[in-house]
């Protein structure tokens, strides 16, 4: 027994002294000799008096190697260990530590009432550091208990030194125990080749070829994984020799990733094999004028689809080569600027994609007499109108006073140009008002063209203006005509009473009369005419000089009464069995409402067609790059029932990924130079990528925390390539910039881990470990507990107790003289 305050026990002997003196003054001895002993017991509680003891009870920390090197059946084995040590510890101290690179957590999953140990999942899992999980594994040992390590593992270390370990452990008194697993078996498969891709989309179907030998017949399974996920599991069948095997996955996580794939063949094991992929998310350019959501489902597919989609509504916004994909939607081609087009042509040509989905807004034009670059980069053109019937155009024109001079000039001059490009079939009347109105020429065919511009250029200016009797007198007229398309355009330079005219518009949109309108000088009523445009789903234009009348007035025309749409039931046919059609079934696919009659050309790929014939998806390759047209429209007015049909999100989500860049313009490759150990990345610019005026930050980042800065220089015209050293580091190494960059994208690198190569147990290694340390070789698991005559000095602490026997003694005291009293 030892005190911590030996000079206290001293003082424990004046209450004995006090007592004595007490003694014969009192007749309460009793009392006397209980609080004699209370106060010694406190001052001997004071100094603190302990007791040497032994301690055997145990702390056992048992280490479990849950690396890729280690089988399923293995894994099976240590759980039934793990599980036997947690039932039979009794009062022993027992904690499960699952390692691989190092000591992890264990997961839910993996414990409950008993032991399901997983695999170490990612980059985590391929390595087995014997070294770092004995050092962690001692750091977790409470002291006060006989220590013990119990290592479950097949000895197969690939970082770390196993000896420093071990050393440290024999040196401080802690032995191991070693359980040796049997390891991955040697397999009897021989992986021949293996073709995947290094770069693609995210949510793309990536095709993996692989070429198996195997010794026999056999069933078996693929399973694909990214990053240490399971993507997926492909059943096969193996027969004797070479055996030609493709699977498909799918990635939804950008970036450079680790993608890897195990082969299984009942009775011949497994065989593996791991590949850096870089994976971008696609951008699609979405050009449309059509009101914001009308197009929501189509975004909403893309957008699930992992298409990063941009929207405009201005065809001229954005750099064309930062996206993958363009899409015109429902768009007036000919109102594109020339050099739009020429743009677009360059951008098919170096391996993008170009959709174009019609519209109502898709309009046949008889001015164009040779092809520019977009009809160029187009698998069909615009059909002319076939409609028997033909158009129906009536002009309205202001002949007010204030229209003297050059503006009245103008009006007659675009009025005849009108005239000029409209075809016999198609009828035409020109109205004339000032306080009243009058046709200066009565709805007629416009055949006799000659007559019509004598007619025409006789209008002379005189009078007020009153547009709104003019404006129903014109739709009283057109609407009885046999026309496909019927249009009116009101051309005015002054103010007028509105009247009834804005009902008027509401009304011509039922009957399908078309009304534009066209305002001349300062002195018009801007909202009155946008109103009545807009109601009847025309167009509005304003001039503050009349120079550029003529060819407004044309195009509006045109524009209006040269649309080749069809607008009737009919269902989609398919015309060939295509990867686009892949998981759609258009046999099945509701009938659509309306389309755009295009031709297809000769050398392109018609998929589906409608209404007896006329194309309906048509592509072709054109360049590097893909180009498609869809007829039909992918909103609630044509497709209205195919929206909510199940194959429209598969269809489109096929055209869409058919359209991606299948080559780069550009080229970043990464390589490992075995004679110095450093990773080499380089860089060669498309011709389309600009030299940046500053290069990036850029950076690879490995396994095992691994991060440094890439120096980058310039080796010549467009190249650029940079160094760092690794080492014998070995994984996914992945090399990125520190801001997205065209010129120098991200890029990754595998270098393959021994982990992955190792068969079969070094059992040795797990034998000296345990006789080093004074530890067993496969032990019966009980007797992990068995202390072998070892124990841990210990001692126990006495004044609790003192302190407690003091209190009792009080205790007694006050129930006697309590007693005393109520006998009394």
């Amino acid at each position: 027994m030892t005190f911590d305050r030996v000079w206290v026990l001293w003082l424990a002997l004046a209450p004995l002294v006090w007592m004595v003196f007490e003694w014969r003054r009192t007749r309460r001895h009793t009392a006397l000799a209980l609080k004699a002993l209370a106060l010694t017991a406190i001052l001997a509680a004071i100094s603190e008096p302990r007791l040497r003891t032994s301690e055997t009870k145990m702390a056992v920390a048992v280490l479990v190697d849950t690396s890729a090197s280690v089988s399923p059946q293995d894994l099976s084995r240590a759980s039934e260990l793990a599980t036997s040590f947690e039932k039979g510890r009794g009062r022993h101290w027992v904690r499960v530590l699952p390692f691989a690179r190092s000591i992890r957590d264990v997961t839910q999953a993996e414990h409950s009432t008993t032991w399901n140990l997983k695999h170490t999942a990612g980059e985590a899992g391929r390595a087995t550091n014997l070294e770092a999980a004995i050092r962690e594994a001692v750091g977790s040992l409470p002291s006060g208990m006989v220590p013990r390590l119990v290592l479950i593992s097949d000895g197969k270390e690939n970082a770390g030194t196993m000896t420093r370990a071990a050393w440290q452990a024999q040196s401080l008194g802690i032995p191991i125990d070693t359980f040796p697993l049997e390891g991955r078996p040697q397999p009897g498969l021989r992986l021949e080749s293996v073709i995947a891709p290094t770069l693609a989309f995210t949510g793309e179907r990536l095709p993996i070829d692989v070429v198996v030998r195997a010794p026999g017949p056999a069933s078996g399974s693929v399973d694909i994984s990214a990053e240490g996920k399971l993507l997926g599991s492909t059943p096969i069948h193996l027969d004797r020799g070479e055996n030609q095997i493709q699977v498909q996955a799918s990635i939804a996580t950008p970036g450079a990733l680790n993608l890897s794939a195990v082969v299984h063949a009942d009775g011949f094991g497994a065989v593996r094999f791991d590949r850096a992929i870089m994976l971008r998310r696609p951008k699609v350019l979405f050009v449309s004028q059509d009101p914001e959501g009308t197009e929501a489902h189509l975004l909403q597919t893309l957008g699930a689809a992992q298409f990063d989609v941009q929207r405009t509504s201005d065809a001229t916004q954005g750099h064309l080569s930062d996206y993958q994909a363009v899409v015109l939607n429902n768009w007036d081609l000919e109102a594109l600027p020339s050099g739009r087009k020429s743009e677009l042509e360059h951008f098919v040509k170096q391996g993008g994609g170009l959709l174009v989905i019609g519209g109502e807004h898709n309009v046949y034009s008889d001015l164009k007499k040779t092809e520019d670059a977009l009809d160029r980069a187009l698998p069909a053109k615009l059909a002319p109108p076939r409609s028997p019937e033909g158009t129906s155009v009536v002009l309205i024109i202001d002949k007010s006073s204030s229209m003297e001079g050059k503006k009245i000039e103008l009006a007659r001059q675009a009025a005849i140009g009108v005239i000029e490009n409209l075809r016999p079939i198609d009828q035409v009347g020109v109205l004339i008002f000032d306080n009243s109105f009058q046709w200066v020429v009565p709805v007629r065919r416009a055949e006799d063209r000659p007559l019509l511009k004598r007619l025409v250029s006789g209008i002379t200016p005189d009078g007020g203006t009153q547009i709104a009797p003019a404006l129903a007198e014109a739709y009283r007229k057109i609407l009885p005509t046999k026309a496909t398309f019927k249009h009116i355009v009101l051309l005015t330079d002054g103010i007028s009473e509105e009247g009834d005219s804005l009902d008027l518009s509401k009304e011509a949109v039922t009957q399908r009369v078309t009304i534009s309108t066209v305002g001349l000088g300062q002195d018009v009523n801007r909202s009155y005419l946008e109103k009545v445009a807009s109601l009847a789903e025309g167009k509005s234009y304003f001039l503050n000089e009349p120079a550029g009348l003529e060819q407004i007035l044309l195009k509006d025309v045109m524009e209006h009464t040269g649309s080749t749409a069809v607008e009737k039931t009919m269902k989609a046919a398919s015309e060939k069995n295509v990867e686009i059609l892949d998981g759609v079934g258009v046999d099945s696919a509701p009938p659509l409402k309306g389309y755009v009659k295009f031709i297809a050309k000769p050398s392109s790929d018609t998929i589906l067609t409608i209404d007896q014939k006329d194309p309906l998806l048509v592509r072709w390759q054109y360049g590097l790059g893909r180009s498609v047209v869809f007829t039909s429209d992918a909103k609630s007015r044509w497709a209205s029932e195919w929206v909510t049909w199940k194959g429209f999100d598969k269809l489109w989500t096929n055209i869409f990924r058919d359209l991606l860049p299948h080559s780069e313009a550009g080229e970043a490759k990464v390589e490992f130079d075995s004679a110095s150990g450093d990773l080499v990345v380089n860089y060669r610019l498309g011709g389309d990528v600009d030299e940046p005026a500053k290069l990036p930050g850029i950076f690879v980042l490995g396994p095992a925390g691994f991060q440094h800065p890439v120096p980058v220089t310039k080796i010549a015209g467009k190249a650029y390539r940079g160094r760092v050293h690794i080492g014998e580091l070995q994984g996914l190494f992945r090399v990125r910039p520190l801001e997205e960059s065209r010129a120098f994208p991200e890029v990754g690198y595998y270098r393959p881990e021994q982990e992955l190569l190792d068969y079969g147990s070094n059992q040795f290694l797990l034998r000296e470990i345990s006789e080093f340390t004074g530890g067993r070789f496969n032990p019966a698991p009980d007797r992990v507990f068995d202390a072998g005559g070892r124990a841990e000095p210990s001692s126990m602490r006495l004044w609790p107790g003192l302190l407690g026997f003091a209190i009792a003694l009080n205790l007694v005291e006050l129930i006697l003289r309590k007693a005393r009293a109520l006998f009394q």
